[in-house]
């Protein structure tokens, strides 16, 4: 088996997936990363031509692995809930659940549960909760626990859920499903619709990927692809839209204490909405331990950094396109699709303990983009 070396320039204060190409004859079945010096073993499965392993925590030099086949235990694994539903699970336990029902008025994920199983995304619409009605955080039904959505897009508002006058996003089918030890997740195919549903006028492709990062991190990649099938498309300057869009769980948010924070070190609604940088991060309590969800904006998006529309009741939308929404004296600046191309977006989401400081998020940010390099010997 070969040996993975594994080159840090940065530290790596989380788990953290890489991928390489697959060993000589190709990768199938489980397979597992075993450190030479501890020992220790972490998932890895294959993807494609490749192989992507989970990396512990890493300080900055040269760390020595084994690539064996074997089990590192515990799986992340999709579940069919229902013919509209479809679970994504841990081997800590439930993560996320995909609802993509026909009535509802576009595809979201909910509930999505932080590490030790905590709440991190607010119930409302989807239950009633009493707890969440007597903090008076039942605002903005549309606001759908986790989800992706865009006002102002070829003048179809497809961010709100006002009865008869909203566009839809309608689940069209799975291209792809992926399952192991390593990560689980999906892509999806959906159409953006005009709000008597008639007509499409942009396609949409998510792809999202869970991996197993372990008891004290929840880690995802959420990808979103924006696909001008039959015409040219216009998104509008405005405020209301989130590529990756967030409603935190009622006690997080900052009217009842929780803290928002950006890249620059910006805290608080009234300095960080709709500023632009490179995460944001919004950390509160979580049921009854804090927790924060940071968000990152890959440097290859449109725009990057990308705008935050960012509330202290709750919200966080990346927005990629306002400029005049946020900043009333400059120029509105629509942006405009030409039909036959696509628009790609990378995000990744880092669900930790504490805050954005305590989970050191801004090491996490750039071991994201800036990954470990891997020499195979």
């Amino acid at each position: 088996m070969p040996v993975i070396e594994i080159v840090t320039e940065l530290d790596c204060p989380a788990p953290t997936p890489v991928r390489f190409a697959a060993p000589t004859g190709g990768a199938s079945g489980d397979w597992v990363l075993r450190h030479e010096g501890s020992g220790a073993r972490h998932p890895a499965q294959p993807d494609g031509d490749g192989v992507v392993a989970m990396l512990p925590k890493l300080t900055p030099g040269k760390h020595r692995f084994q690539l064996e086949q074997g089990s590192a235990g515990g799986r992340v694994s999709l579940k069919e809930e229902s013919p509209t539903e479809i679970g994504i699970h841990l081997p800590e336990g439930h993560f996320t659940t995909y609802r993509f029902a026909a009535e509802t008025a576009r595809p979201y994920f909910y509930p999505v549960h932080g590490p030790g199983g905590k709440r991190v995304t607010r119930d409302y619409p989807m239950q009633d909760i009493e707890a969440e009605k007597a903090a008076k955080d039942q605002d903005h039904p549309h606001h759908r626990s986790f989800w992706t959505a865009y006002d102002e897009t070829n003048g179809v508002n497809n961010w709100a859920e006002t009865a008869g006058k909203h566009g839809w996003t309608r689940h069209v089918r799975f291209e792809a499903r992926e399952q192991g030890p390593a990560f689980a997740g999906f892509t999806a195919f959906s159409n953006w619709l005009t709000p008597d549903q008639a007509k499409p006028f942009v396609d949409e492709r998510r792809r999202i990927r869970v991996y197993n990062a372990g008891p004290a991190h929840r880690l995802l990649d959420y990808d979103v692809q924006l696909i001008a099938t039959y015409e040219d498309v216009e998104y509008g300057d405005t405020k209301e839209g989130g590529i990756l869009a967030w409603r935190v769980f009622y006690l997080m948010k900052e009217a009842h204490g929780g803290r928002m924070e950006n890249s620059d070190g910006l805290v608080g609604e009234k300095l960080c909405w709709g500023k632009r940088a490179s995460w944001l991060d919004y950390s509160g309590m979580a049921q009854d331990e804090l927790q924060g969800v940071a968000m990152m904006d890959h440097p290859g998006n449109l725009n990057h950094p990308c705008r935050w529309h960012t509330r202290a009741y709750g919200l966080v939308g990346a927005n990629p396109f306002a400029t005049n929404a946020f900043e009333p004296q400059a120029p509105k600046t629509p942006f405009h699709q030409k039909k036959g191309t696509t628009l790609n977006f990378r995000y990744r989401v880092m669900i930790h303990r504490g805050n954005a400081h305590q989970a050191h998020v801004d090491a996490a940010y750039h071991a994201w983009v800036q990954p470990p390099r891997v020499v195979i010997t």
